[in-house]
């Protein structure tokens, strides 16, 4: 048993090295080819800026699912993404959500929070734990309270917000709250790349 978890940490790491050096996620899965998400989309080309600019990202990210019964995913109600997740976000999991600038943090919190309305409109309304650490807070602020209410139907005194002065005290706070059951859902708001964030 204790073989063959280190030969899956070795295969993830020795994924992750190679990800690395061609520029990729490890663990891509494509869109299959001819599909109805490969019609006439263009693929990914680069701007001057360097950044990618898709006109629709294809490509889906799943780490180790096994089988599980239809009620263990969250449907966004989009049906070309469900499909494309093969039923909708994995509830018991832990899914990363990429902003390609700082810029972009509102974007990527309104998705979050919009799966977190999903989450609070399927079951009982626990509380959500915000975690950041200083700078993310003070680059992308906090949610507006009447906005989560008018736009997401999530009270305000329902998400609560932890604020960590570093990234280790962040992510040891995230790991702590996920094996909670008092708390609907965990979000991890946290700026770049760091090589000490690694969910696998």
């Amino acid at each position: 048993m204790a073989t063959s978890a280190v030969a899956r940490e070795t295969v993830f790491a020795l994924r992750r090295q190679i990800a690395k050096i061609e520029g990729t996620l490890p663990e891509r899965l494509e869109a299959p080819a001819g599909s109805s998400f490969d019609a006439d989309v263009p693929r990914q080309s680069l701007t001057p800026s360097r950044h990618p600019t898709p006109a629709r990202n294809l490509t889906i990210v799943r780490r180790g699912l096994a089988v599980a019964p239809p009620d263990a995913f969250l449907r966004s109600g989009a049906e070309r993404l469900d499909a494309a997740l093969s039923g909708g976000l994995p509830k018991a999991a832990l899914s990363e959500f990429h902003g390609a600038a700082t810029r972009d943090a509102g974007a990527v919190a309104g998705f979050a929070l919009s799966l977190v309305s999903l989450i609070l409109s399927q079951g009982p309304r626990l509380p959500v734990l915000w975690i950041g650490t200083s700078e993310v807070f003070r680059e992308a602020g906090f949610p507006y309270a009447r906005g989560l209410h008018a736009f997401f139907g999530i009270e305000p005194e329902q998400l609560l917000f932890s604020e960590a002065p570093r990234l280790l005290d962040a992510l040891w706070i995230a790991e702590e709250a996920a094996r909670m059951t008092a708390l609907a859902a965990v979000i991890l708001e946290i700026r770049g790349s760091p090589q000490r964030l690694d969910l696998t």
